[in-house]
């Protein structure tokens, strides 16, 4: 995987700093750009070509992170997203996957969760944080 870069795309700048961090350290990725704002998000992905993306539910604009997934994945089936959100309602899960996230993970999840999330996905296996599995 090495060679491919990840994105990450979260409204707030120092959560944002956090998880490009996480990915940075883990070495899978030969570069992790941030998004603070999905506007024009679609024309990075096409660009950059990210094997990888962390996404948020709340953004702003008028489209959620995960409609934004559902649209990503379907001009790149390939692209593996993982929703990192504050909401741990099922209901937020079942409409993740459903739009073709890969891995979704509560952002009151210890880094090591995160982690775990993105090796699988790189693994094109699925993941469910503990919390939502409790």
């Amino acid at each position: 995987m090495l060679g491919k870069c990840a994105m990450v795309v979260e409204d707030y700048s120092i959560i944002a700093q956090a998880w490009g961090g996480i990915l940075k350290k883990m070495e899978q990725f030969s570069g992790v750009h941030i998004y603070l704002d999905p506007l024009g998000l679609e024309e990075k992905v096409i660009e950059l070509k990210p094997a990888l993306i962390l996404m948020d539910i709340n953004l702003p604009g008028v489209k959620t992170g995960i409609e934004i997934t559902k649209d990503l994945i379907l001009f790149n089936p390939e692209l593996k997203v993982i929703i990192l959100s504050m909401h741990n309602e099922a209901s937020y899960v079942k409409e993740a996957f459903t739009a073709g996230a890969i891995a979704y993970v509560t952002k009151s999840s210890p880094t090591s969760e995160i982690k775990d999330a993105v090796f699988k996905a790189l693994n094109n296996e699925k993941y469910i944080c503990r919390e939502m599995c409790a």
